[in-house]
């Protein structure tokens, strides 16, 4: 009866352990990557906002704002396994700045925060971001 208990107890051990440590994720994957040398097509100026960025989730989903090549960066750069893809396209200041600010929590909080410039000049701004795809995210 008590080897009965202790194999059944082991099981279970071996089960939760387990499951643990499948719903891990990939501990080598930052939280954030900013990805550079990436342009997207100009429709993203149609699909992306400041307040509200394009998500992309699959490498499929990319194919309508980005060219071959540019794809082919991206998904070099990525890894949609473990990532999602933010796209942030807005017009503004030149002076204009998107920053981010991770809270040490687990899973991470990234909070995206725009700081405008004072120049009065009207320029495009692309930014484009890799989340580990666990992370919580919001823009202010």
């Amino acid at each position: 009866m008590l080897a009965q208990r202790l194999c059944s107890l082991m099981v279970a051990v071996l089960f939760l352990s387990s499951g643990a440590v499948a719903a891990e994720p990939d501990a080598k994957v930052a939280p954030i990557q900013r990805i550079e040398g990436v342009q997207p097509k100009q429709n993203i100026f149609d699909a992306a906002r400041l307040k509200e960025p394009l998500v992309i989730r699959m490498a499929e989903d990319a194919r309508a704002h980005f060219d071959d090549a540019n794809l082919k960066a991206l998904t070099e750069k990525v890894d949609f396994a473990h990532q999602i893809v933010l796209v942030f396209a807005w017009r503004g200041s030149g002076q204009d700045q998107l920053d981010s600010q991770v809270a040490e929590s687990y899973p991470e909080q990234i909070t995206f925060r725009l700081t405008p410039g004072r120049t009065k000049d009207l320029r495009p701004h692309i930014e484009i971001y890799a989340l580990r795809s666990n992370v919580k995210w919001s823009v202010r």
